[in-house]
């Protein structure tokens, strides 16, 4: 009898000191998100705020963080981007936002160059799907990458946000779909014709004189 009543009474302890499954159902994890979504925004406090997906700890912290991204408020800030880390307490609501502080390079080209960047529309549409169009500026001079069906090479000049690309640009001579050589005609028209190259945290657009752009992403 005293061996029931012991375990009896941990079970109780357990019970009653065990951090609470606040949890059990996709539909109620879906709310959590939603509300640790809106407090972190608010707390971040940034224009244009946006809220990546959450890092979801154990119920033993009962944390969700998650990294808040948007533009200063202020006046003086002019528009510049900011980046935040917020932490959601699920059982407490309780939130707390710091900035992410990261390196700013002393050389703005020297986060250009020397990185693979993805195209993820040409001219104002998406690039084909399952089709890989590439692009690396290197410090040596050189730009290449994967055109879609082919690859390219050329010389380059970047003179802050100014880009220029010499002819004639080289390249392999294989044949693809239809669809595919009209978007590297498109693509290497603009390269070809480049004025700019302007880059915003892991993306970067180079715009032709015309004004078409060709959009990447850090790859």
């Amino acid at each position: 009898m005293r061996g029931s009543k012991a375990i009896a009474a941990t079970i109780l302890f357990v019970i009653a000191f065990a951090p609470a499954a606040f949890a059990a159902t996709p539909a109620s994890w879906i709310q959590i998100d939603k509300v640790s979504q809106s407090a972190c925004l608010k707390a971040a406090n940034l224009n244009n705020a946006e809220a990546g997906p959450p890092i979801r700890y154990s119920d033993r912290l009962l944390i969700d963080a998650r990294v808040v991204t948007g533009t200063w408020p202020q006046p003086h800030m002019k528009g510049a981007t900011a980046k935040m880390l917020c932490l959601y307490h699920r059982r407490s609501k309780r939130v707390e936002v710091q900035e992410l502080a990261y390196p700013i390079p002393t050389d703005p080209i020297a986060s250009v160059k020397d990185i693979w960047w993805q195209a993820k529309s040409i001219g104002g549409k998406p690039v084909v799907s399952g089709n890989e169009v590439t692009l690396m500026l290197g410090s040596d001079g050189k730009v290449g990458g994967k055109s879609g069906c082919n690859g390219y090479g050329a010389s380059y000049k970047l003179e802050g946000a100014n880009l220029t690309i010499y002819s004639p640009m080289i390249g392999t001579m294989m044949a693809c779909a239809p669809g595919l050589m009209d978007q590297e005609s498109a693509y290497r028209k603009i390269l070809e014709n480049a004025v700019s190259a302007k880059v915003e945290g892991n993306r970067m657009a180079i715009t032709a004189a015309n004004g078409q752009t060709i959009d990447f992403v850090r790859k």
